[in-house]
């Protein structure tokens, strides 16, 4: 038993040390997103444009290898009709909007709730957090669809917030094996 106990601390004492720096890290990241809000807007409204690009090259080069294929085979209209879809869906990629992550978020949050209050009558045990759980993701998911430019902050905040309670857990963690 002590034997394993030992062999136990020593990696634990590196994943500690890991969970500490990566919370640190994620609690500057949420302070610096906390106080430049306009940063983490523009942050996301790039990842979505690489999002797009990244999309578009997809759909081209699957398009043409789908299409050369039906050529080959001498399936004029079908290989057209590919060329013809990747053209609308790259089109597609670029009409939408980067709002478009707000509703993604505010629909999966909104699933995510209605799921846990659903639960929260079923299961027998963690029904009250459960049920809390559920109503604070449906009003995070009305707010969001109500005010866009708040997932900003509401993403900082979590930040912040990981990395806190992990730093907690850390310490937590160390001082226990210790």
């Amino acid at each position: 038993m002590a034997g394993s106990l030992i062999i136990l601390k020593d990696p634990s004492k590196t994943s500690t040390g890991y969970m500490v720096v990566t919370s640190l890290v994620g609690m500057v990241l949420g302070l610096v997103m906390l106080l430049y809000p306009g940063g983490t807007l523009a942050l996301m409204k790039a990842g979505f444009q690489i999002f797009q690009i990244i999309l578009s090259l997809f759909i081209l080069f699957f398009s043409l290898i789908e299409a050369i294929h039906f050529f080959k085979g001498s399936h004029w209209a079908r290989g057209s009709l590919y060329l013809l879809l990747g053209a609308l869906f790259i089109a597609l990629v670029w009409v939408l909007d980067v709002s478009l992550i707000y509703y993604a978020i505010a629909l999966f949050l909104a699933l995510i709730g209605t799921t846990e209050i659903v639960a929260a009558f079923r299961f027998p045990v963690g029904k009250f957090f459960l049920g809390l759980l559920g109503f604070v993701d449906l009003m995070v998911a009305v707010i969001i669809l109500m005010y866009p430019v708040v997932l900003a902050l509401l993403i900082a905040w979590y930040v912040l917030f990981w990395g806190i309670s992990r730093l907690l857990l850390a310490l937590e963690l160390r001082r226990t094996l210790n």
